[in-house]
């Protein structure tokens, strides 16, 4: 008995096995379109079990090779076996629309029509099986009519339905009808929206939506899905004027307290639309203090002007002195905690490389570190902030000390890495090649993308200027000026490297010796200077590694500091085209389609 249970399980197997091998074998002559070879097979698949799958494909493969004769009799017998199944229905019809007997074909659908039965899953099963015809029309009409039969109005089928038509005005209203009926679908509709705007689906699609919802929002004032939609569709064209704009409306109707116009100014600043992530911030700051948003948006207002002297867009003296005052008071207003630390850090950089304080900001920088205890990241921040202002003081050791610390509380993340790039700086500096290059070596293989290149570029500069003189006198006075340059010695620096220019008229180091003068005279403000050295790069040594920098830094002065449009496109857009391996792509993108965007209209 178990010798027979065994023979029996065995041959159980190899039918099974056999089995699938026929299923792939017939959907690859399919997919090859053998489509002769795949009707013989998927009609014995269809013969052995009924499968509605295998039916299917059989009559499509007897379409395909004009046997439409037989389609239509194994059609019919299947229809005979269950007149119930709509489906069988709609396959005659096909196949009487393909022989054009579209009078016939209309017959059948129209039966189908007629005898939807008041089940939802079923309307969509047969909605879709009209889709795989590409009965597109016909879909729509059994959405349609499950409507007239059901509550439930399959807003999301239908707009899947016409999206598949490239209809974006009907797919957008049918999104829209849903999100009004059930608010909670609106991330799958952002996402879907977002995965059609992308992509080659419709070039006005944006458009199409945003007209739409200006409409509704106009028509329909208490409806908040549709400003909160239009405010997501703003930020994904980054127009965060625009949002604004939304964002405030909506806050003043539904009482949120400014916690979506504080979002909107992260994100804006993050963009260095710094007009935009003030106007956010200030209006979150007129709630007043009893705010729970007020100190994060304090913090990031006070970011805004932070950033805009770093880019130099705010240079007055009177004007820094005054955002000086402001984190003064800010430090006072919040006092010891762990959100005032970080306006220490920020507030000490301005007092010391801006309006030449570096002593009282040694002494706040200490003092905040001295007396809290913070996470070992912001350590290290602070720590290495306190080594810059002790190297513009010129104390080397300390400020080797600091940068240590910052390294050895950090070993395994960006900071320590950044620590450890100003340690090898410092090295090069003093004139320690060797050490130097030694921890370039390392950091080219560091956490953060930004410093790996800084750490690639310095050691081939090193590694390119070393053994060209026996003294190595030339990079020697290059490293003196770069350390002029950190420490606001702008005169020494450019002294130095005019000296290196006469010496040594002909060196590798020359495109670096540009692009050194271009950084001093953009730090004194002679952006006129800057722009010409910055221009001689980019004729004379494109191919050079600095080819891109000059490039992106051109850029960033047209579009930050001269507000010309025009200009800085011109730069993003060569560094998009001509340096597509630059770290520097992805935010030159971002900035050229924004400054190359079009300003939409705002609903009120």
């Amino acid at each position: 008995m178990r010798y027979l249970l065994f023979i029996f399980f065995v041959w159980i197997g190899f039918s099974v096995t056999a089995q699938d091998s026929k299923v792939r074998l017939a959907y690859q002559y399919y997919q090859s379109k053998e489509f002769e070879k795949a009707a013989v097979l998927f009609e014995e698949l269809y013969k052995q079990n009924n499968a509605q799958v295998y039916f299917s494909y059989t009559v499509n493969s007897l379409i395909e090779i004009k046997e439409f004769e037989k389609a239509e009799k194994i059609i019919k017998k299947q229809i005979r076996k269950d007149k119930r199944n709509l489906q069988n229905y709609i396959e005659l019809g096909y196949l009487l629309k393909v022989k054009e007997d579209i009078a016939g074909a209309e017959k059948q659908y129209d039966y189908v029509l007629r005898n939807l039965p008041s089940n939802k899953n079923e309307i969509s099963r047969i909605a879709n099986y009209f889709l795989s015809k590409r009965e597109f029309e016909l879909a729509n009409q059994t959405y349609l009519k499950g409507r007239k039969m059901l509550p439930y109005q399959f807003h999301l089928e239908m707009a899947n339905a016409y999206a598949y038509q490239r209809k974006s005005q009907e797919m957008v209203d049918e999104y829209l009808d849903l999100l009004q009926e059930d608010p909670s679908q609106r991330t799958m509709v952002e996402n879907s929206l977002q995965s059609k705007m992308v992509s080659t689906f419709d070039e006005n699609l944006k458009d199409i939506l945003k007209k739409t919802l200006i409409k509704r929002i106009q028509k329909e004032s208490n409806a908040y899905i549709y400003s909160e939609l239009l405010i997501w569709l703003y930020i994904q064209e980054e127009n965060f004027g625009s949002a604004i704009i939304q964002a405030k409306a909506l806050d003043k109707r539904r009482k949120e307290g400014g916690m979506r116009l504080l979002d909107l100014g992260e994100m804006a600043l993050v963009n260095n639309q710094f007009v935009n992530a003030a106007e956010a911030f200030e209006y979150v700051l007129k709630k007043g203090q009893n705010s729970p948003f007020y100190i994060n948006a304090k913090l990031g207002y006070l970011d805004v002007l932070y950033q805009q002297v770093v880019l130099g867009q705010i240079k007055g003296t009177e004007e820094i002195k005054n955002i000086e005052n402001q984190y003064l008071e800010a430090i006072n207003e919040f006092g010891n905690q762990a959100e005032t630390i970080r306006l220490v850090k920020d507030l000490a950089h301005l007092q010391a490389f801006y309006l030449g304080k570096s002593s009282e900001a040694i002494k706040l920088l200490s003092n905040a570190l001295e007396k809290n205890k913070l996470e070992p990241a912001f350590t290290g921040v602070c720590k290495i902030e306190l080594g810059d202002i002790l190297l513009l003081q010129n104390s080397i050791s300390q400020a080797i000390l600091e940068y240590a610390q910052a390294a050895k509380m950090n070993d395994a993340n960006e900071i320590g890495d950044k620590a450890k790039y100003k340690r090898a700086m410092l090295a090069f500096y003093t004139g320690n090649f060797v050490w130097a290059q030694a921890q370039l070596e390392v950091l080219k293989g560091g956490t953060s993308k930004l410093i790996a290149n800084d750490a690639f570029q310095l050691s081939m500069l090193i590694k390119d200027n070393t053994g060209m003189d026996s003294a190595e006198t030339a990079l020697k006075y290059y490293a003196r000026s770069e350390m002029f340059l950190e420490q606001s010695k702008e005169n020494e620096a450019l002294a130095t490297l005019d000296t290196l220019e006469v010496l040594f008229k002909t060196h590798s180091l020359i495109d670096d010796v540009l692009y050194l003068k271009a950084r001093i005279y953009e730090k004194q403000g002679n952006l006129e200077n800057t722009i010409s050295y910055l221009e001689r790069i980019v004729k004379d040594y494109s191919i050079g590694l600095l080819g891109d920098d000059a490039t992106y830094k051109l850029a960033q002065i047209y579009d930050y500091q001269l507000n010309n449009n025009e200009l800085a496109q011109k730069y993003y857009k060569k560094i998009i085209f001509d340096y597509p391996g630059s770290i520097y792509v992805v935010d030159a993108r971002k900035r050229f389609r924004y400054l190359r965007g079009d300003k939409d209209d705002k609903p009120g």
